[in-house]
């Protein structure tokens, strides 16, 4: 069993993480090299660093679970297990990958739709592209026998989370 999307933290941190790391070098090489010995210097900017975290993060997670709440997925060998309810591939008609731009800022967000064929919609967040500008999560539905023929790619979207269907309630 795999799962497809990513936990929170690790999609919010790879947004906004390296920022968070760039000040910290930044910082600790200007205490190194003007040879302070006060940590003060050091700390302050390690706790701003952390409350613009808590901050960013925070806000955006709230957006995100206001306007689409994300479905937790994870693959096993014949079906979709989508928010602890098992999904066998004959009940899923189609997987689309999507991108879209204007949900939780300018540049574009990477999404999954799954499409149940009762009418259902799903959305889930996309892990991080490898080295290679690849989705991991579509290579994996791709190698599944059962769901490579569902799995499709939409074209980007500019129009935000109303490029979503609306999303029934279960």
């Amino acid at each position: 069993m795999k799962k497809l999307n990513p936990s929170y933290f690790e999609f919010f941190f790879f947004r906004y993480g390296i920022i968070v790391v760039f000040v910290q070098i930044v910082s600790i090489s200007l205490h190194i090299y003007l040879k302070e010995e006060d940590l003060v210097y050091l700390a302050i900017p390690a706790i701003l660093c952390v409350l613009f975290l808590l901050f960013i993060c925070s806000s955006e997670y709230r957006i995100l679970r206001k306007n689409l709440p994300p479905a937790n997925v994870f693959l096993t060998d014949n079906s979709l297990i989508i928010n602890e309810v098992s999904y066998s591939s004959e009940q899923i008609e189609e997987i689309s990958y999507m991108s879209v731009r204007n949900t939780l800022n300018k540049f574009p967000d990477y999404f999954y739709e799954i499409k149940t064929i009762d009418g259902v919609y799903f959305y889930f967040l996309d892990k991080r592209m490898n080295w290679k500008g690849e989705s991991p999560t579509m290579k994996l539905l791709i190698a599944n026998p059962l769901f490579s023929s569902k799995t499709k790619e939409k074209g980007q979207s500019s129009e935000g989370f109303s490029a979503f269907h609306k999303q029934d309630k279960l």
